[in-house]
């Protein structure tokens, strides 16, 4: 505005801070603006939905008490995955995210159906054990009768 203190009007004191800020050079309008960022390439949101879901339902399968959990999510994460496939074909994308979503739940599905087979062997095998443990316990008055009947259903369980 004033670039030197003669051309200043009199009833304006003198304030060497402010004008140095107002001398400095200020950029050229022609100033180029840095280049805007490359758009965000399309990501596969099924294709990992289907890699977490694989990986979760592989644990709980492996876990023996959550193995229907893991039937359930390895048939959704096998699902999730091819669909993330279609998708990513007709795109033109890469999707590994979602092969492995499904590796992981055909695995689980694999694995929770072996325990799910091997759970009803064990309950086909002793049905009778578990009827009797259920009439023992319903007649059982006191611990002793209890323990006896825990006893009987432990000696008569078959594997």
């Amino acid at each position: 505005m004033f670039p030197d203190s003669q051309t200043r009007p009199a009833s304006r004191p003198a304030h060497p801070e402010r004008d140095a800020i107002m001398n400095i050079p200020q950029p050229s309008p022609t100033a180029q603006l840095p280049a805007p960022p490359e758009p965000a390439r399309p990501g596969n949101g099924l294709g990992m939905a289907a890699l977490v879901l694989g990986v979760a339902s592989l644990v709980a399968a492996v876990s023996f008490t959550l193995f229907p959990l893991g039937l359930a999510g390895g048939l959704v994460a096998a699902v999730l995955g091819g669909i993330a496939v279609t998708r990513a074909r007709t795109s033109g994308a890469a999707s590994p995210e979602a092969v492995a979503g499904i590796m992981c739940g055909v695995l689980a599905l694999a694995v929770g159906a072996a325990f799910a087979v091997h759970f009803g062997v064990f309950v086909a095998r002793n049905t009778s054990v578990f009827t009797t443990f259920d009439s023992c316990i319903a007649k059982a008055g006191n611990r002793s009768a209890i323990v006896s009947c825990l006893t009987q259903l432990a000696n008569g369980i078959r594997p």
